[in-house]
This record gives C-alpha cells, structure tokens and sequence, in this order.
C-alpha cells in the first residue's frame, strides 16, 4: 500500500490495518488458494517440447516476426476465409450460375495469386530502394560538384568551415 491510498483510507475515516484484515487479506489468500490447486511445484525443470524458431519451413512471411502466413508444404490444408461469404440461407442454391461463382471467389484465397502479388511488392520495394541509394549518391556528386565549383570561382578561403573540413579528409 503506497502513501496516496493511506491518505485516502485516513480521510474517509478508515483504519488502515482493518482496512488490510478486511480486504487485502481475504483477497491475499483466495489468491493463495487458487495457485494452490492450479500450480504444481516440482524441483527439477521438466523438459517441454517447443518450437524451435530456426527451423525455416519454406514459406511466406507477411510481416517481419510473425509466424510464415503461405507454406508451401502444407498445401492440403484449407485455410478459411478472412471475410464471411454472402450466401444467403433459404434460397435454392444453383452452383453454376454466376453470382454463385462471384459469391464463392469473393470469399476464397488464391495462394498463387498472393505469392505474386507479394513477389510483386518485392521487386517494387527493391526498385524503390535502389532508386532512393542513386539519387543520394547523385546528390552526394552534385554537392561535391558545387563544393569544387565554388572553390575554383571564390578560393580556398570561401568559407572556412567547409576549408577546414576538407584539410581533415583530403
């Protein structure tokens, strides 16, 4: 019990130690009572099987450390949908039609479709990155371009701080 909730107990009126014999106690041992029956002390660690996060199982992963979304092992198994499909119950159901079939693709997941679609993504993000490294080395070029071209026209002594950076990396 910290020094605020003594004050509070003082200005209602309350003495703190029946305060605790009242209700931290209680709470304390129902507490004690439910670890007691759930939790089983032994004295040697037992040996738990565990995942073992290195091993690689040749997929996809979405984000950086989340568990791999596409596995390209494991293809028999049916992943269900994110969205809740709309077939309406009640009406008869004609498979072929194509509102049906619109229905149906609405709701399924291609994992083709997502593996090129993230294939895709790749290849734009490396583009990107690429592009963002040759433009700072094309600023970096024209920076030193201007450095060289201000020197030739005013001097080494155009601007001290500039001269005195250029001494201590020639």
């Amino acid at each position: 019990m910290d020094r605020f909730d003594k004050q509070i107990l003082q200005k209602l009126g309350l003495d703190i130690a029946r305060y605790k014999r009242a209700h931290v106690c209680p709470a304390q041992k129902l507490l004690d009572d439910m670890l007691g029956q759930k939790l089983e002390m032994v004295r040697d660690p037992i040996d738990a099987p565990h995942k073992d996060p290195e091993i690689d199982e040749g997929g996809i992963h979405l984000f950086k450390h989340a568990p791999r979304g596409i596995v390209f092992d494991y293809i028999d198994e049916f992943q269900q949908p994110r969205k809740k499909p709309r077939i309406l119950p009640g009406k008869e159901i004609d498979e072929k039609s194509k509102k049906f079939r619109r229905q149906i693709q609405s709701a399924a997941v291609n994992a083709e479709d997502i593996m090129a679609t993230a294939r895709d993504a790749c290849q734009k993000a490396l583009a990107r990155l690429e592009a963002k490294d040759a433009a700072a080395k094309a600023a970096a070029k024209r920076e030193e371009e201007r450095i060289a071209e201000l020197k030739r026209i005013r001097g080494e002594r155009w601007l001290p701080s500039i001269a005195r950076e250029m001494r201590k990396y020639p």
